[in-house]
């Protein structure tokens, strides 16, 4: 199971089945409740070897670079690297990273952090794809194109994809297992909802006309035969371009790919849905373009929480803690944005991609 999908509330799980449990949607727009100050780590230094500004303890390595063999293989890594994530492996794990121009390819690690292989990952299909750790190993990927089909995928490139058709046809924009077995899954759209599959249902959250409730609905047709999935329920909760959630305890995030720049949280055991971060209420920053979102080892959604800043921002990771604060902790200058953001199962290696390049860094991660 993916690190920063932790278990959560036993409250959304009821919601998916049809139990009626609802989330409070009245403060979705409230106030930022995120503001700068002091980063958990220290302030960054000045550019490593390789680039990357990191606080005091810590240090980076490049794993892959675009178009180049991976140290140690005979593999040529793909272009333009994206959207990745982290899958145990036994006692290692496995690094997939996802092209935006389309296909996967996947880094081997030993349990001490040696890459001991590099190979491709057929997801399936050959238009851009994002992905997540699924329980028992494998990654379920989405297509990111309208009325695009998520795939369970093997990331050790040994078996066939296998095309998940119930899983529903729309955009997407990110996925992720909660710590129940619930799949949630966001649209990529200006006015993207959310969606969840529980005991092999595809469901959606809506929140009925003049009220502040979210409930979830059942999709008539996830294979979107007659309708796309987006217009078959009315009054669907919608954000500005949802990315992958991240989800820890009874805590969701849900970050833009793109638009508002709206960080949201909803927690499912207070049933209240905010805004967690705005830059806007924050003068501008530090993180004008949040993009992806997760968790190291050990951390919870009221503890800490690492965001990607994406093309048009300062290529920056930041932190957010428990305390409501939010810091930079990792700058690459001169870099378009960052992407592909996790953690090794241990919690203290991170991994984080540029266009050009695969990095890790190391350190006395919190966990």
């Amino acid at each position: 199971m993916k690190r920063r999908v932790f278990l959560r509330a036993a409250a959304i799980g009821a919601a998916a089945a049809g139990a009626g449990a609802v989330l409070a949607a009245g403060t979705a727009h409230a106030a930022s409740a995120v503001q700068p100050g002091p980063g958990p780590y220290g302030e960054l230094l000045p550019p490593d070897a390789n680039g990357l500004r990191l606080p005091a303890g810590f240090t980076s390595r490049v794993v892959a670079r675009a178009g180049q063999a991976v140290p140690g293989t005979a593999y040529t890594w793909h272009t333009a690297p994206g959207p990745g994530g982290v899958v145990p492996d036994g006692t290692g794990w496995i690094y997939v990273s996802h092209s935006e121009h389309g296909g996967a390819s996947a880094l081997r690690f030993s349990s001490g952090g040696t890459v001991t292989g590099a190979h491709r990952v057929d997801t399936g299909s050959t238009a851009p794809t994002l992905g997540t750790a699924m329980p028992g190993g494998g990654r379920l990927v989405g297509e990111r194109v309208t009325g695009g089909y998520a795939y369970e995928a093997d990331p050790r490139g040994v078996k066939a994809p296998v095309r998940r058709p119930e899983q529903g046809r729309f955009k997407r924009g990110g996925l992720t297992y909660d710590g129940a077995g619930t799949l949630l899954m966001t649209e990529d759209e200006p006015d993207g909802g959310v969606y969840q599959m529980f005991n092999a249902t595809l469901y959606a959250w809506t929140s009925p006309a003049g009220t502040s409730q979210v409930r979830t609905a059942r999709v008539p047709d996830p294979s979107a035969a007659a309708t796309p999935v987006r217009r078959q329920l009315a009054d669907q909760v919608r954000f500005d371009r949802p990315g992958t959630p991240a989800a820890a305890n009874t805590v969701s995030y849900y970050v833009p790919t793109r638009g508002d720049s709206r960080i949201h949280r909803v927690d499912t055991y207070f049933a209240a849905m905010r805004t967690h971060y705005d830059p806007a209420a924050t003068g501008g920053g530090p993180l004008t373009q949040p993009r992806e979102a997760a968790f190291p080892l050990g951390k919870s959604a009221a503890e800490e929480l690492f965001v990607t800043e994406g093309a048009g921002g300062n290529a920056e990771v930041c932190a957010i803690t428990g305390r409501d604060t939010i810091a930079p902790f990792l700058r690459l200058d001169g870099a378009p944005g960052l992407a592909g953001l996790d953690f090794a199962p241990n919690g203290k290696r991170m991994y984080v991609a540029s266009p050009d390049a695969v990095y890790e860094v190391s350190g006395p991660f919190n966990g």
